[in-house]
């Protein structure tokens, strides 16, 4: 009987040393263990479990930063965005110089682009010249946009001309 008691206290204690050299995360602070042994068979004994105490991370001070995807153009002047290519189309917004902008596709005109507008969230069309796209930019799966219809200007109605009358003399 004594062989049994004395095969599990030390397998209790080989546990319990085996537990103080876990690590988790920082810094660890020992706690001792203490075993009660006692001579009476059959009796329980009492482990005191070991507690792990870690010292908390410091916070970090690193700003996290956003790196652009390469299909995200930089808008390398303030600029407009407008509703078909250039001026002739009514302009839907503007853009700040080093704002990036998803590019949806390009225009059927050469020379435009046209980006999601990042202030209504639609379509709208920006110069080539106003954006730099990343070297490595696959743009030959971009959709290709056709400018939407103008505006068509109305004339006014025409004025009455007045005829001349002829007063008696």
């Amino acid at each position: 009987m004594k062989k049994k008691e004395l095969g599990f206290t030390v397998v209790l204690m080989a546990l319990a040393v085996l537990a103080c050299n876990i690590q988790i995360g920082g810094p660890v602070t020992e706690v001792p263990v203490v075993l009660e042994v006692s001579a009476t068979p059959n009796a329980v004994l009492p482990i005191d479990t070991p507690t792990l105490v870690s010292e908390p991370a410091a916070p970090s001070t690193d700003t996290p930063t956003l790196v652009p995807l390469p299909q995200d153009p930089l808008v390398l002047k303030a600029t407009l965005c407008w509703q078909g290519p250039g001026p002739k189309y009514d302009v839907v917004s503007a853009l700040k110089q080093n704002e990036r902008v998803i590019l949806l596709g390009q225009g059927s005109i050469s020379g435009w682009y046209v980006i999601q507008n990042p202030t209504y969230k639609d379509p709208c069309w920006v110069a080539e010249g106003d954006l730099q796209i990343d070297a490595g930019t696959d743009l030959s799966n971009l959709k290709i946009f056709a400018p939407p219809p103008t505006a068509t200007p109305t004339k006014p109605p025409p004025t009455p001309t007045p005829t001349p009358t002829s007063t008696p003399s």
